[in-house]
């Protein structure tokens, strides 16, 4: 495990695949494989890593590094970095939106709604930076996962502010090999995977991979729209996703080699599920965990078409000094439409559809100089990126309506408030809800408060709030309460007497069968008269219209363009002062330039409804207004117009470290380190300031302390504990806020700092040569500090601190190895404890707080038992995952929750078996 010291390694696969799991998952980083060096586990005398982008001694290596093996990947059968977070302490990966995925880490969510911002961490594959959507690969001939925690600006630079996930694709070696593999399991999972390394000539190498998982969804979708008569509808949790790799390596000499490579990324399955939680929902919502549910998204569907070329090099000058280039440009298109209300109901459809079109140029020299103390590196990269994304928002007209009907229910309501506050000798704008309280005690009694007053004349006068205008009953009974009520309400005359001067017989009422009778009239009628109701200069509102436009779309769009550019130099020293004491120190400069545009038409039903009466009268049409941006777009160029910003970032970071060795097994280190997130802007808002103006939100900051503890105990035991202090400014966090004028709760960046203490534990007992046990866990407390925000309902969250201790989460894992004398034989096993604190979350609505099973625990048990022949060419395996067959609701709320009263959730898949045939070569 370090330079004057062997282990006794067996020449058993058995004894070497679990001294592997040991060294490479335990202390993380495994090395890069120097092809000139290439060693097999029995020969190794050192175990090398490159989380400091250099070769080095693992014990020698003073940061928080987590990482997943080549064997521990297939002996879980993970194939996402969803699938290995478990075994990573401090560390966690949401997929539930594939182009859209999460990194957490240390407690710390990187959101990646807007193509203006980027991830807290960063993410890279084979040496290159992978932005947002682009991040989440799938594992297709994988040969590590190393997680970075904590700040890594010096030696990653661009938005490594909370640390870096570093995958780590296979590289063609000169032996010829290859497998094939095919895993089937429950819900009609089938998934396929090769791979064939040749050897060209002596010194040309090729290998080729590729991967293609298929799996059935996990809730039968009942839903018949009439609009995807000619389109497949998804179950929910439908999986279909293909990737390949296809790379070239050519020695040149002992010193100088050359990579090439080219990926492939083809998604094209179900959008993020959608489980309906209302009553509007399947089955009423009540059966959350059933197996039907309703998603009647048109068209509906999440796909990533993405190719990438890479090339590298690798030279040494001398034995100090060596050098190492990359370069790689990568192309991605992406869709995510998704249903957002979780019903079947025209009058609450909602989908959004997120479309992207990017693409990405990065480049990174660095320079490395090796001598007996000293062990440095320096360096420069690059990476320009282009983004252009759609953000659609789509609705029936049916939909409309209900909204519309939301506005004339608090435009009736504000009315009557303001006549009861008039007669109250009060101004409704004026005076403070205590005043109104009083004043209404006084003049009805010491238990009427001023909004039970307003309740009981409503009730006197019969209005009452409409579910949807184009209900006759409902529509009907509110025309007759209006027109009683008219000259209260300041209505231009009596709605009675309009329908006399149109020529519409009523009899003194008007009944439900008159307005399915007259169809559109009376709608049209009503919207000449609602301007005097809510005060508007127009002469008509064209939002009130009939049912005759009902089953027509109606969309709102945001079209965003950016042209991001970063730099970064950067320089790392590593100095042995003694044979025990290290210390390093680094320093990194980085520039960030971001131009950002965002574009927003007028709404695609705009002058769709056409108002008989107005019409008649020659009076030119109104459009409608876009009802579900945010009102700020519209400060400047009323009905959509294009708004560009531009700004820039720079910061420098550092580090300084120290390590000590107590002994030939053991070593601690102490660390100072700062991170940097380069600021950006909000796709979805502009958040303008008082000139008009938008404006980017803050870069993140993070300062880092960190105290660890890696050893080796009894040539048994690897232990990788770790302490640190966190300070992280301006957290860019994405919440679902309604704000005062916002007509539906979008997605809005809000700024939060926080303080984080915290510990890590991994621990591994090779209690005998063929069972060893694992411990994964944490202990964290985070102070946050919130500023004010309007939640999703629209209710003002005031601006607060909150104190939480992280969730008790753990991972046990055990994997044994019994010798039966023919072939291997592997047991895998591990159980996932993950502590629900959704409660702690500030500004949470009634409607999540009613749901029992958003606040429970989670349980994962998961095994797998293989066998492979003496040859080690043939091996079957048969695993189990959530085998306790615990469901769970995963996420809960969505855009449509506040105003069409129709939140969802996603659940997770059930109990899973199946059976991998893996024949190598």
């Amino acid at each position: 495990m370090h330079q004057n010291k062997k282990f006794n390694i067996k020449k058993s696969l058995i004894t070497k695949a679990v001294v592997s799991a040991l060294t490479l998952s335990s202390f993380a980083a495994t090395a890069e494989e120097e092809q000139s060096t290439e060693a097999t586990a029995a020969e190794l005398d050192i175990i090398t890593v490159t989380a400091q982008k250099r070769v080095q001694n693992v014990m020698e290596v003073p940061i928080t590094v987590g990482a997943v093996s080549a064997d521990t990947i297939e002996e879980t059968g993970s194939i996402t970095l969803s699938d290995i977070d478990k075994f990573i302490p401090g560390f966690e990966f949401d997929d539930g939106n594939m182009t859209q995925a999460g990194i957490t880490m240390r407690g710390i969510s990187s959101p990646n709604i807007s193509v203006g911002g980027d991830p807290s961490s960063a993410s890279f594959y084979d040496d290159i930076y992978m932005p947002r959507a682009a991040q989440n690969v799938i594992f297709s001939d994988m040969g590590r996962v190393e997680v970075l925690k904590g700040p890594q600006g010096t030696l990653f630079g661009r938005n490594a502010a909370m640390g870096v996930v570093n995958m780590v694709p296979n590289s063609p070696t000169e032996d010829f090999e290859g497998f094939v593999k095919g895993t089937f399991g429950t819900d009609e999972l089938q998934r396929y995977e090769g791979m064939v390394n040749v050897p060209l000539t002596d010194s040309f190498y090729m290998r080729a991979n590729a991967l293609w998982n298929m799996q059935g969804g996990i809730v039968d979708n009942v839903a018949d729209p009439a609009w995807n008569d000619e389109v497949d509808t998804w179950d929910l949790g439908e999986r279909d996703h293909k990737a390949g790799r296809l790379s070239f390596l050519w020695e040149m000499s002992s010193a100088t080699d050359f990579q090439l490579s080219y990926d492939f990324d083809d998604l094209a399955q179900a959008p993020p599920m959608a489980i309906g939680l209302s009553e509007y929902a399947y089955n009423g919502g009540q059966d959350i965990f059933g197996d039907k549910a309703a998603n009647d998204v048109r068209n509906g569907i999440e796909s990533r078409d993405m190719h990438a070329v890479t090339f590298k090099m690798n030279h040494a000058f001398s034995d100090e000094w060596s050098m190492k280039y990359v370069a790689s440009y990568r192309a991605w298109e992406t869709e995510a439409k998704q249903d957002e209300d979780g019903t079947a109901d025209a009058r609450r459809y909602l989908d959004t559809n997120n479309i992207e079109d990017s693409n990405i140029f990065y480049t990174e020299l660095q320079v490395n100089y090796v001598s007996d103390r000293i062990n440095a590196v320096t360096g420069f990269s690059y990476s320009k990126e282009d983004v252009s994304q759609t953000t659609e928002l789509n609705v029936t007209s049916d939909t409309i309506a209900t909204l519309v009907t939301g506005e004339l229910n608090s435009a009736i309501d504000g009315v009557v408030q303001a006549g009861v506050a008039g007669q109250l000798g009060l101004d409704i704008n004026t005076a403070t809800q205590e005043q109104l309280d009083a004043a209404a005690s006084a003049a009805f009694g010491p238990d009427v408060t001023f909004q039970s007053a307003v309740a009981a004349i409503k009730d006197i006068q019969g209005i009452e709030e409409m579910e949807h205008m184009w209900n006759p009953d409902e529509w009907s009974g509110t025309i007759n309460a209006l027109d009683a009520a008219a000259p209260e309400l300041g209505l231009v005359n009596s709605l009675l007497g309009l329908f006399d001067q149109l020529g519409i017989p009523h009899g003194g009422a008007i009944t439900p069968e008159l307005v399915a009778a007259t169809g559109n009239l009376t709608y049209d009628a009503i919207s000449t008269q609602v301007p005097a109701l809510v005060g508007s200069p127009n002469y008509y509102m064209p939002e009130v219209f009939g049912p005759g436009f009902g089953g027509l779309w109606y969309q709102e769009t945001v079209s965003n363009t950016g042209d991001f550019t970063n730099w970064g130099v950067f320089a790392d020293v590593d100095f042995a002062i003694t044979d025990k004491w290290n210390v390093i120190g680094g320093i990194r400069y980085s520039n960030d330039n971001k131009k950002f545009t965002w574009d927003i038409p007028l709404n695609s039903f705009a002058t769709v409804p056409v108002n008989s009466l107005i019409a008649a009268q020659g009076l030119p049409p109104i459009p409608i207004e876009n009802l579900l941006l945010p009102e700020q777009y519209f400060a400047l160029k009323p009905f959509g117009g294009v708004m560009a910003a531009e700004d820039s970032w720079d910061k420098i970071t550092g580090r300084l470290v120290t390590s000590y060795k107590l002994n030939d097994d053991e070593m601690i280190f102490a660390s100072y380190s700062t991170g940097y997130k380069s600021g950006g802007y909000d796709s979805l808002d502009p958040q303008l300031d008082a000139n008009g103006v938008p404006q980017a939100f803050d870069p993140e900051d993070t300062a880092n302390f960190e105290l660890g503890y890696k050893a080796v105990l009894w040539e048994q035991v690897v232990a990788n504990i770790s302490g640190y202090y966190l300070q992280l400014s301006n957290q860019q966090v994405s919440v679902s806020s309604k704000e005062p004028g916002d007509t539906a709760a979008v997605p809005r960046i809000i700024s939060i700092d926080r303080d984080l203490t915290g510990f890590e534990f991994d621990l591994r007992w090779m209690a005998t040569d063929s069972l060893t046990l694992g411990v994964i866990t944490e202990i964290r407390s985070t102070d946050s500090h919130f500023p004010e925000y309007y939640n999703s309902t629209g209710d003002l969250i005031e601006a607060q601190t909150t104190s939480s201790n992280a969730a008790l989460n753990y991972t046990l894992t055990l994997d044994f190895m019994p010798d039966f004398g023919v072939g291997t034989t592997n047991f895998h096993m591990d159980y996932v404890f993950q502590e629900n604190t959704n409660a702690s979350n500030p500004g949470l609505e009634d409607y999540l707080l009613a749901i029992p099973e958003y606040f429970v625990d989670r349980q994962d048990l998961n095994m797998r038992l293989s066998w492979a022949n003496d040859d080690d060419n043939i091996e079957i395996g048969l695993w189990g995952k959530n085998l306790l067959d615990k469901d769970y609701l995963t996420g809960g709320g969505g855009l449509a929750a506040s105003e069409l009263g129709t939140p969802v959730g996603r659940i997770n898949r059930g109990l899973e078996a199946g059976i991998d045939l893996k024949y190598s070569f």
